[in-house]
């Protein structure tokens, strides 16, 4: 620095650049980007003030941003070699040209991602410090890559990208001062980019365009992470009173739609039980059972029977490393780390109890391990180190920490315990009659729910180190409360003995529909993708995932049942099935009964179809054909009165408004309540059910059969039978649907499509890639969507 640099302006400088890379780094994390942000204060520095400058820079920001974050200093460094290395390349004037700013990029990668590789191996097993190296690290042990080259190339993929953007934007800085110099000072030679040799007035021009830069690149930063934190969830878990929007106007979540799957010991979890789950920062989710640890990738459950501490598991806990926790009923509780036990702790090394039922981290960095003994509170700075031991704190069964270093603890004997610093604050019991605390949490606003043996959640607030009680919330139709769990969204899922259900903003309590999965549901998790995850040491490990479709049953809480055919009728949705109709509301949140689903409990229903005149029209296999008027009025069709038979198939309307009918042993018309006309199959011509109808603009009728191919009728006969001789590539007809552009109609049969083209010729349209077809709907737009086994083919 020139001896005319004012220190005012020079100290200015150098803390507008400490503030960057501080506001780099919380702008990444933000928005969970696959960089670190957190260097380029540090290479600005080093390039115009020469490496010393830039080393201390760079040391700096990394111990403020470690002494927030509780992150080693030993990482600063990094930070110490980049501010050297870029101060050399300014010397050189390597970012004159962009070809050095390339070799600068290769020489600080070369640099951060040695020195860090050493630094994680050291002591964190060679893991990095944000998920997306993570993954790929994982990503490529799965492939089978030796573990050091993995560890190194999941630090290259962060560090490659993040090097790259910081010296190309200092490149670019230096580039725009070039610009600026040629247009008010011709007379510049070439390569007259100031360095630090350069003249004070030079040198100073640079310096205050970079530092109007800097200024308004940590402007944006500021602004921008502090909203990103509030889009996706803050710490503090709400808005400004600005910005804020009322829950009454945000669109609820209705977890009823979800789709959930059991996974039990019939479909990928042998030991058919759950204890615990959590997600490490790999993706993995990690099952905790009495039969030992399960690891599930999205695909399969793989039983770790590898480790030899690890035989069965109580509890298990993700700290903000991306540590495991094993907590294990007779063997303490063990420490993985990148799929590997770094540390194992029982009652040989000081742990109370062998039997480990919680485990919390405080956010003041102590964690506490709740044993069936007694509490034990321990710390990983500079190794593991025992802390204290809270005797009074016996058989803690859940435990929960809020932003401000508090813990709550709940012992078996239904003592509520909140502590701090490893010491016991208060403690407190609900007096009289009998019932007690289960299970305790906080909600985003720092207030400490505890539930209970019933159905009540008792809200402290524990801002004074005491407790004072502020509200009960009840949870109807739950019984002793297994676990309080904490959306980003401010919703509180609660765990029972006896199913689930959730608080929301306004502290309404709403139950979940789990259908058969209804007991000692213990544990929840909320993974990356929005799957919701519940355990059950009866029944399993249930997953609830969202999904644009609704499964309806389970909305409303009926039985699961093969539904055949669903028609909309009267502000109802109408659902036919093998065993009887049911009736819900066009909301699908609640079941009707009416007579009419009452009489047709247990019915075979195959088909229904509601008429022009709004009529419903229900075919049952066994009972015949239903008419039901707007009014209610019934009329039955069946082999007593003329019609078809007792097994009616299919239904559908012509255009003069005729019903027309199919069933097993024949074809009827009807018209004003009356059977008009009925078709036997007694000429041989038709010796199967009718499965499909089909009129065409002319009045004939298409009617497909189950074997024997299409029928043609009119006028109440067949006129001719339609067969493989004539191009159909199979005689069992599914469904033939009408050409929307034309005279002609698309086939589906048993084996493939055909297509009739308006002069009755018909081909097989052997370029479709599926076979097994069953219906075709076409959209207005012309979009047409084959309906297969497969799937659905557009």
């Amino acid at each position: 620095m020139t001896e005319k640099w004012k220190w005012p302006q020079f100290s200015l400088f150098i803390l507008l650049c400490l503030g960057l890379n501080i506001g780099g780094r919380e702008l990444a994390n933000a928005y969970s980007l696959p960089l670190w942000l957190d260097s380029f204060g540090t290479v600005a520095s080093a390039y115009l003030f020469g490496p010393v400058c830039g080393a201390l820079v760079g040391v700096t920001g990394n111990i403020l941003y470690g002494m927030a974050h509780r992150i080693p200093f030993y990482y600063a460094l990094t930070s110490l070699i980049m501010g050297i290395v870029i101060g050399q390349a300014g010397k050189r004037r390597m970012l004159n040209s962009f070809l050095g700013a390339m070799q600068a990029i290769g020489m600080l990668t070369l640099v951060s991602v040695g020195v860090s590789l050493i630094l994680n191996e050291l002591f964190y097993q060679g893991q990095v410090g944000t998920p997306w190296g993570n993954y790929v690290i994982a990503l490529l042990t799965e492939y089978g890559f030796p573990r050091l080259l993995a560890d190194g190339l999941g630090q290259f993929y962060i560090d490659f990208p993040d090097k790259a953007v910081t010296v190309l934007l200092l490149f670019a800085i230096v580039r725009l001062y070039r610009l600026w110099q040629s247009r008010h000072q011709p007379a510049a030679r070439e390569d007259d980019i100031p360095t630090l040799e350069d003249s004070e007035t030079d040198q100073s021009l640079e310096v205050r365009l970079t530092s109007l830069i800097l200024a308004l690149f940590l402007l944006g930063g500021a602004v921008l992470a502090p909203a990103r934190a509030e889009e996706a969830g803050s710490e503090e878990g709400a808005l400004s009173a600005e910005e804020a929007v009322s829950s009454e106007e945000l669109p609820a979540t209705d977890y009823n739609n979800y789709v959930q799957t059991v996974y039990s010991s019939a479909n990928g979890l042998p030991c058919g039980e759950a204890n615990d789950i959590v997600q490490t920062g790999d993706g993995l989710l990690w099952i905790g059972t009495y039969a030992g640890l399960y690891r599930y990738n999205g695909k399969e459950f793989r039983w770790m029977n590898q480790y030899d501490s690890i035989r069965n598991v109580n509890c298990l806990f993700v700290d903000e490393e991306g540590r495991l926790w094993v907590g294990t009923n007779d063997n303490g509780f063990s420490i993985i780390i990148n799929e590997k036990v770094s540390n194992v702790v029982d009652s040989s090394r000081g742990l109370p109890s062998n039997s480990v039922r919680a485990i919390i981290q405080s956010s003041d960095g102590y964690y506490y391990v709740g044993t069936t003994s007694s509490l034990q509170v321990l710390s990983l700075s500079g190794g593991l180190k025992h802390v204290n031991t809270l005797r009074e704190a016996h058989y803690v069964n859940s435990l929960a920490a809020d932003r401000s270093g508090h813990v709550a603890a709940v012992t078996s004997d239904g003592r509520l315990f909140l502590m701090e610093k490893g010491q016991i604050l208060s403690s407190r019991q609900i007096p009289g009659n009998g019932e007690v605390f289960r299970t305790v949490g906080f909600d985003a606003k720092g207030y400490l729910l505890a539930g209970t043996t019933g159905n009540r959640v008792i809200v402290y607030d524990i801002s004074g180190d005491r407790f004072r009680e502020t509200g009960i919330l009840t949870c109807e139709g739950l019984n002793n409360l297994k676990d309080l769990y904490m959306l980003d969204s401010g919703e509180i899922f609660v765990s029972s003995d006896t199913g689930i259900g959730y608080l929301d903003a306004r502290d309404v309590f709403h139950p979940v529909n789990t259908n058969d999965f209804n007991a000692s549901i213990d544990n929840m998790l909320l993974d990356y993708q929005g799957n919701l995850w519940f355990t059950s040491s009866r029944l399993g490990l249930l997953r609830m995932a969202p999904s644009a479709f609704r499964d309806i049953y389970t909305t409303v809480g009926m039985e699961n049942r093969v539904v055949n055919t669903i028609v909309r009728w009267q502000d109802a949705y109408y659902f036919g099935t093998d065993k009887g109709l049911d009736v819900v509301d066009l909301a699908c949140r609640e079941q009707l009964h009416t007579n009419l689903s009452e009489r047709l409990k247990g019915s075979r229903i195959r088909c229904m179809m509601v008429d022009s005149s709004n009529r419903l029209w229900i075919c049952t296999y066994g009972g015949g054909l239903i008419e039901v008027t707007p009014d209610h009025q019934r009329y039955l069709y069946n082999q007593a009165n003329g019609s078809f038979g007792n097994r009616a198939r299919l239904v559908s309307e012509l255009r003069d408004g005729t019903i027309i009918a199919g069933g097993d042993t024949g074809i009827s018309w009807i018209r004003d309540h009356e059977v008009v006309r009925t078709l036997g199959y007694a000429d041989g011509l038709i010796n199967s059910m009718i499965l499909t109808f089909t009129e065409m603009s002319d009045g004939r009728v298409l009617a497909g059969t189950d074997g024997d191919g299409i029928a043609v009728l009119e006028d109440g006969k067949i006129t001719r039978m339609i067969t493989r001789k004539d191009g159909l590539s199979s005689e069992v007809i599914l469904r033939t649907v009408k050409d929307p552009e034309a005279e002609a109609v698309f086939i589906v049969t048993s084996n493939g499509l055909c297509y009739m083209d308006t002069d009755g010729s018909i081909r097989s349209l052997d370029n479709f890639p599926y076979f097994n077809n069953y219906n075709i709907y076409f959209r207005e737009d012309g979009m047409m969507f084959v309906m297969s086994s497969a799937g659905i083919y557009v």
